[in-house]
């Protein structure tokens, strides 16, 4: 055990001896990076401080400390310099940016003139055939819009032969499908063509567009019809093209009315009052067989409903002459319905009171009470069926209390 030790200390000595205790255990002269490293120009310390002491020999406390003191400092200097250099970069950054989007938009603006030159030459080498179709797609979609005043310049100003056939065609491609809408723009459309004969053939393929759309009972088969009727002067034309929508409507508006189904016509009279007056006579034509079946006490209401005085007037007259037509021998019905009708033109008469007073239409008030008066054996007159209202009601005196509940 001994000699282990004894071996172990003789080494050691031996290598005190082979070690220089002239010069410090670490160099300052240790490898340092080069002066032109990323590193070291970003102030990064490499350099360890030196230590001086020897070996076997105690190391003096103060020295190193004055030495880690020095390297302390300088690590604390170049840490304010490296934060203040980054804050500096990013504000630079910040600035630089803001540089690079004013010149990307004055280069943007610059090429602008140079965009248009190309498209320009883009769009002569488009084959003419699609330049049409985009017109006509333009055409289309201003129709369809409403657009009115557009459409009509497109159809005017351009040189493209559009056909009406071709017209209806791309419109009846509509995603959405053809609506009554879409059907009154075209009507207006149509109105406002300049030219007779385009207008007569864009009427003429509308006759088939309704009847594809099933719209021949709608609406716009009625401003249709009236607008047609202005242009169809032959015979053939009136029986090949207006009959055929006109007909349907009016079987429609016909049919509502003596079901005493009134909201249909009240709109129609209502929201298109030159249309509806044009075929108003028409509509309320009835044969006396349909008379008889229909409660005249409701379907009275509807002069009451139409906002025109035109309106009120011609249909009130038109029930006058049926009441003496159809029922100037059956007193009890005239007794029974006339009533209702005194309302009507009592009604009308403080309308037109409201309305200025003129004479003509107070002539016609007068006109329509001395009609009350049907037959020589009738001797009720518009005062009388007045005075039955207020003493008896529209059904009668037992239902006298529940009519004016309401």
């Amino acid at each position: 055990m001994v000699s282990q030790v004894a071996t172990l200390w003789a080494a050691v000595l031996l290598l005190a001896s082979m070690h220089n205790c002239d010069e410090p255990a670490v160099s300052e002269r240790s490898p340092t990076l080069a002066k032109n490293s990323c590193l070291s120009e970003a102030g990064a310390i490499l350099e360890a401080p030196p230590i001086p002491c020897q070996p076997l020999v105690a190391c003096n406390g103060e020295q190193i400390e004055k030495a880690y003191v020095k390297v302390h400092e300088t690590c604390r200097i170049k840490a304010t310099q490296r934060l203040n250099e980054r804050e500096y970069f990013h504000a630079r950054i910040d600035y630089w940016q803001g540089d690079h989007v004013f010149l990307f938009d004055n280069i943007v603006k610059s090429h602008a003139s140079h965009t248009l030159m190309f498209d320009a030459e883009r769009i002569t080498q488009v084959p003419t055939k699609l330049i049409e179709e985009l017109n006509l797609k333009l055409l289309i979609y201003s129709i369809e819009a409403g657009r009115i005043q557009d459409a009509l310049l497109l159809y005017v100003t351009l040189k493209d032969d559009w056909k009406a056939e071709r017209i209806l065609d791309e419109i009846q491609t509509n995603p959405s499908g053809v609506n009554e809408v879409i059907v009154l723009h075209v009507l207006e459309f149509a109105r406002a063509l300049p030219v007779k004969n385009v207008r007569v053939e864009l009427y003429k393929a509308l006759v088939v567009f309704l009847r594809r759309n099933n719209l021949n009972s709608s609406y716009v088969s009625l401003l249709y019809a009236a607008d047609s009727l202005a242009v169809f002067t032959t015979e053939k034309d009136k029986k090949d093209y207006f009959t055929p929508p006109y007909e349907a409507v009016l079987k429609v508006l016909r049919s509502q009315l003596q079901k005493q189904e009134l909201d249909f016509n009240v709109w129609i009279a209502n929201k298109y009052p030159p249309y509806y007056t044009h075929f108003i006579t028409e509509i309320f034509t009835i044969d006396s067989k349909t008379w008889q079946t229909i409660d005249k006490r409701r379907l009275f209401e509807i002069a009451g409903m139409f906002k025109a005085k035109g309106h009120r007037f011609q249909v009130i007259e038109q029930f006058l002459k049926y009441a003496k037509d159809y029922d100037s021998r059956n007193v009890s019905n005239l007794v029974k319905m006339m009533p209702t009708l005194a309302v009507e033109v009592d009604n009308l008469r403080r309308t037109v009171e409201q309305t200025g007073n003129h004479k003509n239409e107070v002539d016609k008030i007068k006109t329509l009470q001395g009609l009350f008066k049907t037959t020589f054996w009738n001797r009720r007159q518009y005062r009388t069926y007045l005075h039955i209202m207020k003493t008896e009601g529209k059904f009668g005196k037992k239902y006298i209390e529940l009519q004016s509940k309401g």
